[in-house]
């Protein structure tokens, strides 16, 4: 590919996010604070920064996926060290809609163009290429990277001005929420009817009922399977209801249904399943409607 892209941030999503485009053949250069997370890449073909600086002294166009406000501020600082005007940055976190903005003037102020671009998807859906991303910002830059998008993401969407993405990126999530507990209650109502689980999802993830949160964690559900997420699923989850209650407060929005699915969750970490994936939400409920399966460890 002719544009050389930045990564900073090789995480879960960031490494995911390096290694769709190396597998499709594009020039990446990426940097993170742990060696071992460019070490994960190195078969891959990666280009290892010393920086995020280096990164953006050798590449095209930067993505960024980082887990808070703060980390993006220390980027932000790193980034602009090395002038190249015009330069632009795919920032992919799930943050504030003020942070994104802030993030915007700041990065506009060195002559450079950041693009609001979080991603709607678990880490899994990223590697298999199903997870879609909402940009907003410059009309002109988001065509310029329209090439890249497709290298990592089965869908993108352009909202349109900067803010506009994580705005949609927190309705996405809203619904995750829900769909994750809806689902698990739903697992809980066909057991305690005589009904098995495995047979519950199969069967509803292809009629009218079906969601991607049903057809993704409800088979973790059906099995009673829950270790994939890393012990940081749940950390994702704290972070971003919050970000979605304050922002449904700041535009005086309704979401009750949100409020009870968000109990249910926190239930799940008050029980001791916070370690695992959001979906063990139906481990919780089972518990409080007398079902005690083993779970699979």
């Amino acid at each position: 590919m002719s544009l050389k892209v930045g990564v900073i941030g090789l995480g879960p999503m960031g490494g995911n996010i390096a290694g769709n485009l190396l597998k499709k053949g594009f020039d990446v250069v990426g940097y993170d604070i742990k060696p071992e997370c460019m070490d994960a890449l190195d078969e891959l073909g990666l280009e290892r920064a010393e920086s995020a600086t280096d990164v953006a002294a050798k590449a095209d166009i930067l993505a960024c996926s980082l887990p808070n406000a703060a980390a993006l501020q220390d980027v932000l600082e790193d980034v602009l060290k090395h002038p190249n005007p015009g330069q632009i940055m795919l920032e992919c976190s799930t943050l504030e809609v003020a942070d994104k903005l802030a993030a915007h003037e700041k990065f506009a102020s060195g002559g450079k163009i950041l693009l609001d671009a979080p991603i709607s998807g678990t880490p899994p859906m990223l590697v298999n290429m199903v997870a879609s991303i909402y940009v907003s910002g410059d009309k002109a830059a988001y065509d310029k990277c329209v090439p890249m998008l497709e290298g990592f993401t089965a869908t993108n969407f352009y909202c349109g001005e900067v803010g506009n993405g994580t705005r949609m990126k927190l309705c996405a999530n809203y619904l995750v929420h829900v769909h994750v507990v809806a689902a698990a209650e739903c697992l809980v109502m066909g057991q305690k009817a005589g009904l098995d689980p495995d047979l519950i999802q199969s069967v509803l993830i292809k009629g009218a009922g079906g969601s991607k949160m049903l057809e993704v964690r409800g088979a973790m559900m059906a099995k009673s399977d829950y270790r994939e997420g890393g012990g940081t699923m749940f950390d994702v989850f704290e972070k971003d209801a919050s970000i979605i209650t304050e922002h449904a407060a700041n535009v005086r929005a309704p979401i009750e249904l949100y409020v009870s699915a968000r109990q249910k969750l926190n239930s799940a970490i008050a029980l001791g399943l916070g370690h695992l994936d959001t979906s063990a939400v139906c481990k919780s409920i089972e518990l409080s409607a007398g079902i005690d399966r083993d779970l699979v460890e």
